[in-house]
């Protein structure tokens, strides 16, 4: 584990989708910056089988720090972050001290607004809590192609820049470039006639903390 790196990518092993989807985004910052130097350090680790070592990689030094889990609710209250089937291990909100995140903590877990509610004031100030927001009225509920399709989209934007800015403007710029790439698509089809709410992409909810 490094003690300071870039992008750091975090999700509780045996979490299969997280895995696949944390490692997708680390191959594709290192093909994005290939021959773009310079190089943008990536810490991945891939044994976080606890909620201790989960809060602690939460907590190392960042620019950017993504993080896929499960929510934890109980009884409609946001309690922290698990792994696979809202199974141990469990990370409680309580326990965190402050991000490690400078510039953004990018989520990607269910409920946002309640995370945010909960975790905004344990952020650095000034950094970013990014996420998908389904939007007033409607389940808090992540999809799998809505991450991989917003939140990777995220990275991308911070990734493929000849110049590495990893900066809260860079990171608020490639949060407001993804929804205006997402209002288009969603405009698109409507134009084409597709009334299902499920073809509809949900907006990034950007808090500044």
């Amino acid at each position: 584990m490094t003690e300071n790196s870039d992008i750091r990518l975090l999700g509780f092993a045996g979490f299969e989708a997280s895995e696949r989807f944390l490692r997708a985004l680390d191959d594709e910052i290192w093909v994005s910056r290939w021959e773009n130097p310079p190089k943008i350090p990536v810490d991945r680790p891939e044994s976080l089988g606890t909620g201790g070592a989960m809060k602690a990689e939460l907590e190392r030094p960042s620019l950017v720090t993504v993080l896929s889990a499960h929510a934890y609710f109980c009884n409609g209250r946001f309690l922290g972050f698990c792994g696979e089937g809202d199974q141990p291990p469990v990370l409680l909100a309580g326990s965190i001290a402050t991000f490690g995140a400078a510039s953004m903590l990018l989520i990607d877990a269910c409920g946002l607004p309640d995370v945010v509610a909960e975790l905004g004031s344990r952020a650095r100030p000034g950094s970013l809590i990014a996420g998908l927001d389904y939007g007033p009225d409607n389940k808090q509920v992540t999809w799998g192609r809505d991450s991989v399709a917003a939140l990777g989209a995220v990275i991308r934007e911070l990734c493929y820049p000849a110049r590495k800015d990893l900066s809260v403007a860079a990171a608020a710029r490639a949060v407001s470039s993804v929804n205006a790439q997402i209002n288009a698509r969603n405009d698109a089809e409507r134009k084409r006639g597709v009334t299902s709410k499920q073809a509809r992409r949900p907006l990034l909810r950007m808090h500044q903390c």
